[in-house]
């Protein structure tokens, strides 16, 4: 079966046409195969991006106001008192994240004794065993190792799995309650990627890299964890497409012109979510936004989220290179900041692994320092020396 389906489709790409469309998109293609990442920037985004998964474990009390009490150690009072001033803790937003979600704490343990609308993997297994008090008691003792072993880049076969399944399968429960949430969805699909390079990195003989017993050796032309932040990067970039495809495609077009009443959705969106279960996470001021976009300025509101919806279909182009991922990077952190003011919609895990893959600081502070040097250099010697390491970096 499988081969009279293939058959037809190995016929169609090996025709002259696909041949001649191959060989002209092939210099366009090279670009997006992307940049080799230096070791410093691999050190940064795993330890970031360890940080990350740590704060979307359940691993409940004392670790999820772990730093909070340790600040109220050093100076009592201080920093609870700025995360209590809404202002205060958005100081440095834009373009950052609020203080609260910069702090080294963990998701609250998983409290769900069923899992009465099972969905994903709790069709196949029973997820509630992640509530009972012997495994929210074992987690942190399973969980913390391995994080501390994945940012020093040791035993990756067996601590990426494990990361995982407590990651994707805790969520599936929480998902499993009867209400859907996105929040955790593209750490999760990043987890996974990178869990599956690791694996078949390891299955390919290269497991001495993988557990690392030695430097990692390029393998088609990138090494284990170069690979690994790549495909992290066609994660993000691929929630974001798909988020901004489906839109449009759902709705028969009428995405754009309905856009208006979504509000409305968002304001009944937080009113089912806290009535529905009483959660006080959703028990917030309800924001302006129905007003603002059905009476106030529903043109406006088209054309923004119309242009929102555009950054998502094109997010592939971060894809490009180093300039483009930076670009596209911090348009999407703004991006997540204006739904978060406006329509209350906030997603801090996707704006913290856009931060660490596609923004990623780290190099572009590097490479300003070599731009400095080289003015520098040139001042001195009053004329312009290339460095090709700078140029390449940036490529």
């Amino acid at each position: 079966m499988l081969e009279k389906i293939a058959a037809p489709l190995r016929r169609l790409f090996d025709c002259p046409a696909c041949h001649r469309v191959r060989r002209r998109l092939a210099p366009v293609l090279r670009h997006f195969d992307g940049p080799r990442h230096h070791r410093f920037e691999l050190v940064f985004m795993r330890v970031l991006f360890a940080l990350v998964v740590y704060q979307a474990m359940p691993l409940g009390k004392p670790f999820t106001d772990g730093a909070l009490r340790l600040a109220d150690t050093v100076a009592p009072g201080k920093l609870r008192a700025i995360l209590i001033d809404k202002k205060k803790n958005e100081a440095l937003r834009p373009p950052f994240l609020p203080i609260s979600q910069m702090l080294p704490n963990s998701e609250l343990a998983m409290d769900f004794p069923g899992q009465p609308k099972p969905v994903g993997l709790a069709k196949a297994m029973d997820l509630t065993f992640f509530s009972k008090p012997a495994v929210v008691r074992a987690l942190p003792w399973i969980v913390i190792p391995c994080l501390l072993l994945y940012a020093a880049g040791v035993g990756l076969p067996v601590v990426l799995p494990i990361l995982t399944f407590v990651n994707v399968g805790s969520r599936t429960l929480y998902d499993s309650q009867g209400f859907i949430h996105h929040g955790y969805q593209m750490l999760s699909l990043v987890l996974v990627a990178q869990t599956v390079v690791v694996l078949t990195h390891t299955l390919r003989g290269d497991w001495r890299a993988t557990f690392g017993l030695r430097r990692a050796e390029p393998i088609d032309g990138r090494t284990v964890w170069d690979w690994m932040i790549r495909y992290s990067q066609w994660m993000i970039i691929g929630c974001y497409v798909i988020a901004g495809v489906v839109k449009p495609i759902r709705s028969d077009g009428e995405w754009f012109a309905k856009s208006k009443y979504i509000g409305l959705s968002v304001v009944k969106t937080h009113r089912q979510n806290y009535y529905g279960n009483l959660d006080e996470e959703w028990n917030i001021p309800e924001p302006r936004v129905a007003k603002i976009m059905l009476e106030e300025h529903p043109h406006l509101t088209r054309i923004f989220l119309t242009a929102g919806v555009m950054l998502e279909i094109f997010a592939f182009l971060a894809l490009y290179n180093r300039f483009t991922a930076l670009a596209i990077g911090f348009l999407l952190v703004v991006f997540h900041f204006i739904n978060d003011h406006i329509m209350g919609l906030y997603f801090y895990v996707n704006e913290k692994l856009d931060w660490i893959f596609l923004v990623n600081l780290p190099f572009w502070i590097w490479w300003l320092f070599l731009r400095r040097r080289r003015l520098g250099q040139e001042q001195e010697v009053g004329e312009a020396v290339p460095e090709p390491e700078i140029e390449a970096a940036a490529a």
